[in-house]
């Protein structure tokens, strides 16, 4: 090869800074490394090479030793790939459910997304490597939203007001903002990601691009790669319509759509606020259908004063409205299939009547009476108080005063962060990664990241967290990363 001088120049520099860059050369054995435990609490480690040692792209270079019957349990690795060759004994190898056993000889090569436990079968020594992929994890992250207001006839000006919106570019003028989407992918009206590397991407595209890693295997699997929750915030300035959701096999029949359960949980409440949830004396598909005609269905509906802190839930086929001054949050299924069973005879905001449903309400409708409508549930301090835990969601409802770690992991689920009151911090253990979640906004945190800790940015922080509960189908539990940064 020759060179000129200029590039004689140009070699020497690179040269120059390549030396500036190199780390120390090293020596060791074995014996001269002390063991230490594993992250994942079992079995040992002698660490032969650290990434700050190494100055590449791995966690780590060890020799894994484990007894006779120890577990290394299930764990998954959203940007790393795991590397396993058996230096000595017989180990039973799990990736996402398959169980293979390895012997003396066998390498393992463990994709990221990818779950593995492993289970020694005789005394195991084996040389582990992780290698992170940089690119993967940017593109795994708690995503945040650009608001997504809706105007409705019976809405108000409050969450403008509580996001902070008012004279903001792109803010309605309204004054009747009636919702905030705050985790849609609802076609007609997505969520835009408003930070990272998929800042001002409608979130359906982002799913598709990872739809296991974002949603979660089990999640994905199930609904088709579609993310199966809408999360609101919603003001009713005025009473809303008296209505029922179908269930999921009439929806599909009627519709090609889910159906929708949903929970409420009151934010707010002007005094003596109330709403309706199910029906209060037994009625017949006849007496209903008389009653919508005369307009005094609302006689024999369950009507619930509420107050902060109160908790609904709404199995499809339960007929419900929310009544004037109440503020608060919705968790549904992804669904915007709605049967409008009575509206006051008022206009819309098009100045004509709003559509009835009353014949396929009437298919939908639950007429059974049940002697309770509100949801008991606590709310303690620092702690994760579950609110629901349903096929189609579970819900927990924290409050802290500092950092609370939450381990996700498990679930196989996305999870949605909903900041009810003061600012929240929330910083991904795997990654690195920190977000701030203002108070009146969301986030979403992909499912092979959802090991995280909350903190208040402030003295206090109150958070709802809704997921899917995959915890029994996935059979094995997927404890803990194998890595932390």
């Amino acid at each position: 090869m020759q060179l000129v001088k200029n590039d004689l120049v140009v070699w020497n520099n690179i040269l120059t800074f390549a030396e500036n860059r190199i780390y120390d050369p090293m020596i060791r054995h074995i014996n001269d490394i002390s063991s230490q435990t594993t992250s994942h609490a079992a079995g040992m480690k002698k660490v032969l090479l650290a990434a700050n040692e190494s100055g590449c792209s791995i966690t780590q270079i060890a020799v894994m030793q484990y007894k006779a019957g120890e577990v290394a349990h299930a764990t998954i690795h959203p940007d790393l790939q795991d590397n396993f060759y058996i230096l000595r004994g017989v180990v039973d190898v799990t990736l996402d459910g398959e169980t293979q056993r390895c012997h003396e000889g066998h390498f393992i090569f463990v994709p990221f997304g990818t779950v593995c436990e492993l289970q020694a079968v005789t005394e195991v020594e084996m040389l582990a490597m992780g290698c992170v992929i940089e690119a993967e994890r940017r593109k795994l992250y708690p995503m945040l939203f650009e608001p997504n207001l809706h105007e409705v006839v019976w809405g108000g000006s409050r969450l403008k007001q509580w996001k902070k919106l008012n004279g903001k570019e792109g803010t309605p003028d309204s004054i009747h903002i009636g919702e905030s989407w705050e985790v849609s992918a609802v076609p007609s009206s997505p969520s835009v990601v408003s930070n990272g590397t998929w800042a001002g991407y409608a979130l359906p595209e982002v799913i598709a691009r990872r739809p296991a890693a974002i949603l979660g295997k089990a999640v994905a699997n199930r609904y088709g790669g579609l993310l199966p929750l809408l999360v609101k915030f919603i003001d009713a300035r005025k009473d809303l319509s008296i209505q029922v959701h179908p269930n999921d096999e009439m929806a599909r029949r009627e519709h090609q759509k889910l159906g929708k359960s949903e929970m409420w949980y009151i934010l707010d409440a002007e005094p003596g606020a109330c709403l309706y949830a199910g029906f209060k004396k037994e009625i017949t598909k006849e007496e209903y259908k008389e009653r919508v005609a005369n307009g005094t269905i609302t006689e024999v509906l369950a009507r619930h004063e509420v107050h902060k802190g109160d908790v609904f839930y709404l199995p499809a086929g339960r007929v419900h409205a929310i009544c004037s001054g109440i503020l608060l949050v919705e968790v549904q299924q992804s669904s915007d299939v709605t049967y409008r069973i009575y509206d006051y005879g008022r206009m819309g905001l098009d100045g004509r009547p709003r559509e009835l449903h009353t014949e396929l309400a009437a298919q939908a409708i639950d007429y059974e009476v049940y002697p309770e409508y509100r949801t008991e549930h606590r709310e303690d301090i620092d702690a994760a108080n579950e609110l629901l835990n349903t096929p189609y969601f579970s819900i927990k409802v924290i409050e802290t005063t500092k950092p609370f770690h939450r381990d996700m992991i498990k679930f196989d689920s996305f999870v949605i962060l909903m900041c009810l009151e003061g600012d929240c911090k929330v910083r991904v253990r795997s990654t690195g990664d920190e977000v701030t979640i203002p108070e009146g906004y969301s986030c979403l945190i992909p499912a092979a990241v959802a090991d995280y800790e909350l903190s208040p940015a402030g003295g206090f922080t109150k958070v709802l967290e809704s997921f899917i509960n995959n915890r029994k189908s996935i059979g094995r539990i997927i404890k803990d990363f194998f890595h932390r940064t």
